[in-house]
């Protein structure tokens, strides 16, 4: 009868408001019904507010559940009933009504009081989390129109400056004739970013040829360039065009350009140079007019002092060089990618995958995807094609990444304990400046504010909760101190 006191705890860390009201009941009642006084919990969400909309019901729903709910007014209060005791509370924005909350017990109206309380703070959270969700896609949407239709087509997917950065970068050097070297790791999308070239370049109207020169033997990709004639090599039993040939007027996207060998190097050198061709077993150039755009995850410049690259090559194919940064160098992108990666496979796969928990969106941020995007979206089909339900579960997250999230939260903690580098600061604080504990306790504040909302990236109400304090507080508080947020990065500018 008296366990409820001692559960509040863990009765507050099940109320992610990213989390849909279905799963947060269900996740409720496990808890609550070891309380042997809890009856059921009504709430019913009113459409084109909280979402989703509709009645979710655990346990056993009072009698003449709509009639008590008409009843229910914005404050906390019981309600006599015929059956079970009722403590209901109407939900308000302003003065439109939102939502309708009634928990029914047998001897405690205060743990059914406390679950209304607590269920009440969840529903105005979710609503911000879906005020900030729409915002945060209303400023996609708006970044995305400002591209062309040929940027958007490419699918290149972020919200990090330094993204934006390289895709301006690439559209002018796509006006040019200028060869283009992409650099970056396995997975971070080169391919996407030639093609983004392509598709803004006078070329776009002819076609863009592509080739993975790792994957090819030495003898076979010449043969893929430069095409070969009627007997040139055992089973040339026919004249073919080469790749070259084939995107004539068009591009040539050479992936993994490091991996050449040094004999297709000369003839990749002098077919760039004098802008033709020989293919395998001839002797007459062809000639072709190719935009070459070349990507490798290698270094060329160590690969050239290595001597396993030629000087003259690189030179050549190094004239406007993109470097595409890791998953990892712009972590504001992987919710974005995580919802696109969810709808494409949605779509594929007939699933209805939705909702992603704060905690498994927090372990894909944290994780450093070596990777890069394809794993990523490795793991978010994997989880599609999984997921009983619409919810992204922690159980579909690959143990590597739930391996390396444990290993973040229980890695060995600093020798010196926090308190006496609070003591030095503090000491030294009281020398430099005053003890004065008003001047003292508003400095602190600042400070912490202005770290919390860097740690968070300009998120309000992640940085709130970190705090501890509600959304509407920090938004006072940073009008106080004169702190202007950025959202993506965090505090634009320092009041101090």
């Amino acid at each position: 009868m008296h366990t409820w006191p001692t559960r509040v705890g863990g009765v507050l860390q099940m109320l992610d408001p990213a989390v849909g009201p279905r799963l947060i009941l269900d996740r409720l009642w496990h808890e609550v019904k070891g309380w042997k006084t809890i009856g059921g919990i009504w709430l019913q969400c009113k459409p084109g507010h909280l979402s989703p909309s509709g009645t979710f019901i655990v346990g056993e729903p009072p009698d003449s559940a709509d009639e008590i709910a008409a009843l229910a007014t914005p404050a906390t209060a019981p309600i006599a009933t015929d059956g079970l005791p009722v403590v209901a509370r109407q939900l308000r924005d302003g003065n439109v009504p939102i939502a309708i909350l009634m928990v029914s017990h047998r001897d405690s109206e205060d743990a059914a009081a406390f679950l209304v309380d607590v269920l009440s703070r969840w529903c105005m959270d979710r609503l911000r989390v879906q005020l900030e969700v729409s915002e945060l896609a209303e400023e996609n949407l708006v970044l995305r129109e400002s591209l062309t239709t040929q940027v958007r087509q490419s699918e290149i997917l972020s919200n990090s400056g330094m993204m934006n950065s390289l895709i301006q970068s690439a559209v002018r050097a796509a006006a040019s004739s200028a060869t283009v070297l992409i650099q970056g790791e396995t997975g971070t999308g080169k391919e996407l970013l030639a093609r983004l070239v392509h598709n803004q370049s006078h070329r776009a109207h002819k076609p863009m040829v592509s080739v993975n020169a790792g994957a090819l033997a030495p003898t076979l990709l010449e043969s893929e360039l430069f095409g070969h004639t009627r007997g040139a090599f055992t089973g040339a039993d026919h004249e073919r065009k080469g790749l070259f040939e084939v995107a004539n007027g068009g591009t040539l996207f050479l992936d993994e350009v490091g991996e050449i060998s040094p004999e297709t190097q000369v003839r990749l050198l002098r077919a760039l140079q004098e802008r033709t061709i020989t293919r395998v077993g001839d002797h007459t150039p062809v000639p072709v007019d190719v935009r070459i755009v070349a990507a490798t995850h290698r270094d060329l410049a160590a690969e050239v002092k290595a001597g396993r690259f030629r000087e003259d090559l690189y030179y050549r194919l190094n004239v406007v060089t993109l470097a595409l940064p890791s998953l990892r160098d712009r972590r504001e992108d992987i919710p974005l990618l995580v919802n696109h990666f969810l709808q494409k496979f949605n779509r594929e796969e007939h699933k209805n995958v939705d909702e992603v928990p704060r905690s498994v969106l927090d372990m894909l941020i944290s994780y450093p995807w070596p990777g890069n995007v394809r794993e990523l979206e490795n793991c978010i089909h994997k989880a599609v094609v999984l997921a009983p339900g619409s919810v992204f579960v922690d159980e579909l997250v690959p143990t590597t990444i739930r391996t390396y999230a444990a290993s973040q939260q229980t890695a060995t903690p600093v020798s010196e304990p926090p308190d006496r580098f609070l003591k030095q600061a503090l000491e030294r604080y009281a020398s430099l400046a005053s003890p004065d504990l008003n001047l003292l306790a508003l400095s602190t504040e600042r400070i912490l504010i202005n770290w919390t909302l860097n740690r968070e990236r300009g998120v309000k109400l992640r940085a709130a909760k970190a705090l501890g304090i509600n959304r509407v507080t920090l938004d006072r508080k940073l009008v106080e101190y004169g702190i202007s947020v950025t959202r993506g990065k965090g505090v634009a500018e320092d009041a101090a």
